[in-house]
């Protein structure tokens, strides 16, 4: 589990980077383009947790079939749902170009906001395609067992746009000065980087991409399998960005640096919580492959020892945010107000990280227990009938520091309901009969 959790991490680590980065270069065009940007992350965030749903549930049927040596069927998996993510990203992407100033009015964004936002969102959803292809291919791989290869790209991809964000957004040496346009620019190119390198591995290296043989009935069966833990998963992932959208427009109703100091704070959280996907990660391939070869007693120690990882990571992250989080909002504002509310944010939702790595690890679980329904209705649970009521409700008592507080609260629920849910579906998947192949008995 440590061999595959620690390349991972730094995979995680590259996604995160992309937002950290361009929050901090374009933090220092001013309030107002960082206000911009982070009225984007909930709608870039939405895009990216679809990839990742789908992702999730190839990586899933995925290593069940490396488990039980069904080369044929990883063939079918990753070919099938490397087309199927590509048609219905092309689809969302339409559709989002379409809507983005309706969607983004809804958000709360002002007259003064939206010519920022639409300057990055219309270059963004050009080149969205060339984010879900590496994506969709680091899970195909990490299912196989590689999460050293998947890392590596991200990181190669990450770095480049770290060295492409200032060339772009401040136009230096003969490129033009673009300002928040050249962020979106230099990630596309940056994603585009990556979708190349993947496809060579996927195809070239690891000969998991094969159209030999494939047939109509085929592909719709496959697409079946994958659309069945898929989309729960997609929906899952999604539900946090919409919620993110609704805190944005709660927060909105105060000032500008209200909004940019959450996004600020979301950024950084993001970076944090790169351990905790890693670690659903690991979960997904570790218990899939070892319930795949008919190894339960494995199952169930690493499960318990994926517990104990997330309670010990989640004291150290909040003890982490709380010497340094508001000096982590200096670095990417000079406004007092902004950096204030990134210290309160990481000084009252980190202390629940443990609950939201226990949340990731049990959504993991439960989609290779064929259980995704289950891992969606706790993200409902938790956004819609925790998270958002009582953001409404505290924040018109204690403004922002409501809605953090409404985060917290939220995050503990559902990681208290998904560990009670999590041990009752694995003992008693494991109680039955044998579990192996690509279906549960």
């Amino acid at each position: 589990m440590i061999r595959m959790t620690i390349p991972s991490i730094f995979g995680m680590l590259g996604l995160t980077i992309f937002n950290i980065v361009d929050t901090y270069f374009v933090g220092r065009l001013g309030t107002v383009e960082l206000a911009a940007i982070s009225f984007t992350f909930p709608l870039v965030m939405l895009f990216g947790c679809f990839a990742l749903g789908l992702g999730i549930g190839i990586m899933a049927l995925l290593s069940r079939a490396v488990g039980n040596h069904n080369v044929a069927a990883e063939r079918r998996l990753a070919t099938c749902g490397l087309i199927l993510s590509l048609l219905l990203s092309f689809l969302i992407a339409v559709v989002g170009y379409l809507t983005i100033d309706p969607v983004f009015r809804m958000l709360g964004a002002g007259d003064d906001l939206m010519p920022y936002i639409t300057a990055y969102m219309r270059v963004w959803y050009v080149g969205a395609v060339f984010m879900v292809v590496p994506m969709i291919g680091d899970h195909i791989l990490r299912g196989l067992g590689d999460t050293r290869t998947p890392s590596i790209v991200m990181l190669v991809s990450a770095v480049s746009n770290m060295i492409l964000d200032p060339i772009l957004i401040f136009g230096l040496g003969p490129f033009p000065e673009m300002g928040i346009t050249g962020a979106a620019v230099a990630t596309i190119f940056s994603r585009m980087i990556a979708m190349v390198v993947s496809l060579y591995i996927q195809i070239i290296r690891e000969r998991i991409i094969s159209f030999h043989g494939l047939t109509v009935r085929a592909v719709l069966t496959e697409w079946k399998a994958i659309l069945y833990l898929g989309l729960p998963n997609s929906v899952i992932k999604m539900i946090l960005p919409l919620v993110i959208g609704i805190f944005t427009a709660i927060l909105a109703r105060y000032n500008h640096e209200t909004v940019a100091g959450f996004g600020v704070a979301t950024k950084i959280e993001g970076f944090l919580l790169s351990a905790v996907h890693a670690l659903g990660i690991t979960a997904a391939v570790f218990v899939g492959q070892n319930l795949g070869a008919g190894r339960h007693e494995r199952v169930r120690l690493g499960v318990r020892w994926l517990s104990i990882y997330s309670a010990v990571y989640g004291v150290a992250s909040f003890v982490l945010m709380a010497l340094l989080g508001r000096f982590l909002g200096g670095l990417f504002s000079d406004s007092e107000l902004v950096q204030r509310v990134v210290g309160i944010y990481l000084w009252i939702v980190p202390l629940t990280y443990g609950f939201v790595a226990m949340n990731q690890v049990g959504a993991s679980v439960l989609n290779v227990l064929h259980k995704p329904i289950h891992s969606g209705l706790i993200s409902l649970v938790q956004m819609f009938v925790i998270n958002v009521p009582l953001a409404f409700l505290l924040a018109s008592f204690w403004e922002a520091r409501g809605v953090f507080a409404a985060i917290a609260v939220g995050n503990i629920a559902g990681g208290l309901i998904t560990l009670h849910i999590i041990h009752r579906q694995l003992n008693a998947a494991l109680a039955g009969p044998e579990m192996t192949g690509d279906t549960v008995s």
